[in-house]
């Protein structure tokens, strides 16, 4: 009986190791070669659904990082959509309500919207260094002139090898977005650049086309690494968004921890921004890409 209880095991184990390895091959790899103009048919329709989602679903004016990405996409086209996103975010709660969840931050957000805006000193060294503190580092990088956090606060943020796996998402796009506001640096630039090889690799294995899959390769489009970006990776992306133009927040009910489910469809917004961000850098910024990818 042990032996026979063995032998299924092992024959399970097998099975499930084929079943990942071909997961993850699918994952890099393509039987079908896309042509370049069926690509960007693909993705001009993307973009186009995309923004209709966004531009009726205002609950995305709640998330600051949601909205640089939309204020930067707005730069790259000047769609008309997004800049009246932007003036509703200008006049919203979120930027002027000092008592609103965002309250004290509220002027840095305006920022992202108005370069002009007024911003007070806003002392927050007292904040502990722990975890990833996403919305200090955020406003910290929109006006590091007028947002004060620790030194140790600041070394975490600026760390290379202190984050991993999704920790590392968050600190990647909060130095995206210092220096898209400030420059950049010669340890900037380095950081910056071993984040997002750290983050492409774990997206070879990362199957998985959930809020993470849309996340890593917009983050690693925001740090300037579109060498990294398999065609794949972006042919799965495009594959995975709805009708509505919106996309799941989860695989088939596996959502971004690997110990996470959820069958209920929670949050699209966070996933849509994140995914139509990636698709109008291809489009708007690195155009070459697909002239690189795709015949």
């Amino acid at each position: 009986m042990l032996r026979l209880l063995f032998s299924w095991a092992w024959k399970c184990a097998a099975a499930l190791l084929l079943l990942l390895s071909l997961a993850v091959l699918n994952n890099n790899y393509s039987l079908h070669r896309m042509p370049r103009g069926e690509f960007r048919a693909r993705l001009d329709r993307s973009v186009e659904a995309s923004t209709n989602w966004m531009s009726s679903h205002p609950e995305i004016l709640g998330n600051p990082s949601l909205m640089f990405m939309v204020a930067d996409m707005e730069k790259m086209s000047g769609d008309p959509r997004l800049r009246q996103m932007l003036d509703q975010y200008r006049r919203s709660k979120y930027v002027i309500d000092p008592f609103g969840v965002y309250g004290v931050f509220g002027p840095v957000w305006a920022r992202m919207v108005d370069p002009q805006a007024p911003v007070p000193f806003i002392d927050q060294t007292h904040v502990p260094a722990q975890g990833v503190a996403e919305s200090l580092w955020d406003a910290y990088a929109v006006a590091p002139n007028r947002v004060m956090i620790s030194s140790s606060q600041r070394a975490n943020m600026f760390s290379p090898t202190k984050y991993y796996w999704g920790r590392r998402h968050h600190q990647l796009l909060s130095l995206v977005m210092y220096r898209y506001y400030n420059g950049g640096s010669e340890e900037l630039n380095y950081t910056i650049n071993h984040l997002a090889e750290k983050i492409a690799r774990d997206a070879h294995f990362d199957f998985r086309v959930n809020d993470s899959y849309v996340q890593r390769n917009a983050f690693i489009l925001g740090a300037d690494r579109p060498d990294l970006i398999r065609s794949r990776w972006i042919e799965l992306i495009l594959d995975h968004q709805r009708p509505d133009g919106s996309w799941r927040y989860c695989w088939h009910g596996w959502c971004r921890g690997i110990f996470e489910f959820r069958f209920d469809d929670w949050d699209p917004g966070h996933s849509t921004v994140q995914a139509a961000w990636a698709l109008y850098m291809l489009k708007y910024r690195y155009p070459q890409w697909t002239e690189q990818h795709y015949r």
